[in-house]
């Protein structure tokens, strides 16, 4: 399976605003924590939904947002958004999944947990 067949794309709202769009090309198994580059919409605020704006932590504002997928609806998972503007580091948002097997049902195929779990990628 390609690697572009493994990232997921998420929404990111606030009630029913949507706030911007996610692609989770990053894992950290064992962590149950998944990250990529975040982009906003215009109702997308610095100070309302960044829990890190330039260095500086804001607190945990990802309390209010929800991350959603079409293929899986809603994730249980807690979101942080970081916010630069320098363009190499641009805007990341990182998922803190609460539960490790469904973290495992959605990205068991991604090569970042095949490489850290080769016994559950070879049905062991």
């Amino acid at each position: 399976m390609s690697v572009k067949a493994c990232l997921m794309q998420i929404q990111v709202f606030e009630g029913e605003m949507l706030v911007g769009t996610a692609t989770l090309k990053h894992l950290d198994p064992p962590m149950g924590v998944a990250f990529g580059p975040f982009s906003p919409t215009s109702d997308y605020k610095s100070s309302v939904h960044a829990n890190v704006v330039e260095g500086d932590y804001g607190g945990d504002r990802g309390l209010v947002l929800t991350a959603i997928t079409d293929q899986h609806g809603s994730l249980d998972a807690s979101i942080a958004i970081e916010d630069w503007t320098d363009p190499e580091i641009g805007k990341q948002l990182t998922m803190f999944f609460k539960d490790g097997e469904n973290f495992a049902a959605l990205f068991a195929e991604h090569p970042d947990y095949r490489a850290y779990y080769p016994n559950f990628a070879n049905g062991n």
